[in-house]
């Protein structure tokens, strides 16, 4: 108990985007930047989800504006090619001692070269260096590439959400991965 009140007190209490170093990542054999997300990237991270929502946009910029500057604790980055073009990008929050992860995507072309592997490891790093037990993601039911990722670095299925994706009503698998914190 007094574990999930210190993780509820620290969310609270240090709301914010937490500082992030960007750094050079070399992926097969091609080299990026892992860096944070900033305002001007949002247009970008629009049209990369587009290209992977087959023309939708989950995200408008209102909501990639109100998580990146949420006083929740977050984590908010993207992986850059050398001609400054964003791979893909990954969002978090810490809620008590679960850090969610809200929005990940990596572009189709970009897709298979590990870069939502990296993604989702540098936000279980940040889960953990923040105490952290679980880290909880919901996935399309219809996204069964993202979900063989998502089992492969170790996620469960624990639920499904009935409608969650409310542009087309779809069905959600919540899924969660336990975290070695001790």
């Amino acid at each position: 108990m007094l574990k999930k009140f210190s993780g509820l007190v620290k969310t609270i209490l240090y709301g914010k985007q937490y500082p992030f170093n960007a750094k050079s990542v070399n992926l097969s054999d091609e080299e990026y930047l892992l860096r944070k997300i900033v305002d001007q990237d949002i247009k970008e991270l629009i049209a990369l989800e587009r290209d992977v929502y087959f023309g939708e946009t989950p995200w408008t910029k209102s909501a990639f504006l109100s998580e990146i500057h949420s006083p929740i604790p977050h984590l908010y980055i993207c992986i850059v090619t050398k001609k400054e073009e964003i791979a893909g990008f990954i969002g978090s929050r810490l809620i008590g001692n679960d850090t969610h992860i809200t929005n990940i995507a990596v572009g189709t072309v970009f897709q298979n070269h590990g870069i939502g592997n990296l993604l989702i490891d540098e936000v279980e790093k940040f889960a953990i260096m923040n105490d952290c037990e679980t880290l909880s993601l919901e996935v399309r039911l219809s996204n069964t590439d993202a979900q063989r990722l998502y089992r492969r670095l170790g996620f469960s299925a624990r639920n499904i959400r009935k409608s969650y994706y409310t542009e087309n009503n779809e069905d959600a698998l919540d899924m969660i991965k336990r975290l070695d914190v001790s």
